[in-house]
């Protein structure tokens, strides 16, 4: 169930499984690469309970380096935000509060965002203000978890009709 949305400076596009990033495929493909090994075991200790996300810049490559991490970095806070926002961490874990009002992650698996979300920037994120910027991520994540709660809401369905 592949997820994908986009606004005019973002795709946001959301798989539930957990997707290896393209650069670290690149050094897994490649059997001599010195750094091969040390990729495998960061990827065989992530975490796979958690939300797994990445922000691209290749759209932008007709910028120099420094506008490319700077607006990578504007988005990565604008998501962070935006998930904060709506009662997650950056790892996509529920943030509740417990019976004596400390705030801590909860550990219910249907409450958390596990998967890999890809965040592909568009051009038009350079000359945007960082309010643009927040409200497109705040629409992007309102979007994909409203589709989340509607696939739990069909096989919740799916399920009562097999009983």
């Amino acid at each position: 169930m592949k997820f994908t949305t986009s606004t005019k400076q973002f795709t946001l596009r959301y798989v539930p499984k957990h997707v290896i990033s393209p650069i670290a495929s690149r050094y897994l493909a490649s059997p001599i690469n010195p750094i091969r090994f040390k990729i495998q075991h960061l990827y065989a200790q992530r975490d796979r309970n958690t939300l797994w996300w990445r922000v691209s810049v290749q759209h932008l490559q007709q910028h120099k380096r420094v506008v490319r991490s700077w607006c990578a970095r504007r988005v990565r806070l604008a998501f962070r935000r935006a998930l904060k926002e709506r009662g997650f961490d950056a790892e996509g874990q529920r943030i509740g509060s417990d019976m004596d009002g400390n705030i801590g992650t909860s550990e219910g698996k249907n409450d958390n965002l596990i998967g890999s979300i890809d965040i592909y920037v568009r051009s038009q994120c350079v000359q945007e203000a960082y309010s643009v910027v927040q409200a497109d991520m705040n629409s992007l994540v309102d979007s994909l978890l409203l589709h989340r709660k509607n696939k739990e809401d069909q096989m919740e369905k799916t399920v009562k009709s097999a009983e």
